[in-house]
């Protein structure tokens, strides 16, 4: 019984100093984080790294937006040229049967 009531002391001991010294290190990776954050080289960059981003998104938006032109008229021509030549593209479902 003495064992187990000094295995449960020194088990809430390490848990109470484990839990402090956890705290202390997260408020030390807090604080870095924040420090580096307010570092004026740093949101330089990040400014730099948001305009360029923004520059690549507005390119890949028309170049998106051209290409879908471009296959909306392509369609377009492919389903104008079978409607004036007289083919009918309707399909058939079969009822099973074979001749």
């Amino acid at each position: 019984m003495r064992f187990k009531s000094g295995f449960l002391v020194g088990l809430g001991a390490g848990y109470v100093l484990g839990t402090r010294a956890g705290q202390e290190r997260y408020q030390q990776i807090v604080d870095a984080a924040s420090r580096l954050r307010e570092n004026p080289g740093v949101q330089r960059l990040t400014g730099e790294v948001n305009r360029t981003v923004s520059v690549g998104k507005d390119r890949v938006a028309e170049t998106a937006a051209a290409k879908a032109d471009q296959a909306k008229e392509a369609v377009a021509s492919k389903v104008g040229d079978s409607t004036s030549t007289g083919t009918s593209t309707t399909s058939t479902t079969s009822t099973g049967s074979r001749p």
